[in-house]
């Protein structure tokens, strides 16, 4: 799982990467905006994902940078944000396609997050699980940036006047890298990876596993 993430590269970043892929970022009303460094991003927070300008066609007709609340909030909620109590920060690969929160979104709302890092945590002690923990950077040296593949949802809680956007990120089963840390792991993607995520017509679920041994180091932080 994923309960903390950054961003720190400047979005030339991201323009430069899609751009490659002949995927370009486009704003309204033409400027660049600053992105903001930001080491740790934590649920709730507002943070940028990247997602098709129309999302029927992929990142077909280009791409656009927002900010939307980390911890989906699904189109059925109807009540006040904190009464919605499940954790959907994280979406289960296994299960993203078919849990009631996401499957809409799965089918039509898919996103890219864009991060430079991530952490874990670990007991200090093995015998005392709940106390004192060291925390770990995880980044994937030869990527500066890499992109976890998520859900958009739009919603409607009844203590917001507008419409309330929020975002979940994809999870799988530990890779060789993360298993000695934890048991599950967001995913991880490339720009080109991530292009074809956002194609509603690729293959999706297929993506979501975890990187090859190597891809990731840790640093205690």
């Amino acid at each position: 799982m994923c309960n903390a993430y950054g961003y720190l590269a400047p979005i030339d970043k991201l323009i430069d990467s899609f751009r490659q892929l002949d995927l370009p970022l486009r704003f309204d009303d033409g400027r660049v905006p600053n992105l903001q460094p930001r080491d740790l991003i934590r649920p709730t927070d507002p943070a940028p994902i990247l997602r098709a300008r129309n999302p029927g066609e992929g990142a077909a007709a280009g791409l656009e940078l927002v900010e939307l609340r980390w911890w989906l909030i699904p189109f059925f909620h109807r009540g006040p944000v904190k009464a919605w109590k499940a954790m959907t920060t994280n979406a289960r690969a296994e299960t993203i396609a078919t849990t009631p929160a996401y499957r809409e979104a799965y089918a039509r709302r898919r996103c890219l997050v864009p991060a430079t890092h991530f952490f874990e945590w670990t007991p200090l002690d093995p015998a005392k699980p709940k106390g004192l923990k060291q925390r770990w950077r995880v980044t994937a040296p030869g990527q500066e940036v890499f992109y976890f593949p998520g859900l958009w949802e739009q919603s409607r809680p009844s203590d917001h006047d507008d419409p309330l956007q929020s975002f979940t990120l994809a999870t799988c089963s530990a890779g060789e890298d993360v298993s000695p840390y934890h048991i599950r792991q967001p995913v991880i993607l490339d720009a080109a990876a991530g292009a074809q995520w956002l194609d509603l017509s690729g293959p999706g679920e297929a993506q979501l596993r975890p990187p090859p041994a190597g891809t990731l180091t840790f640093t205690a932080d």
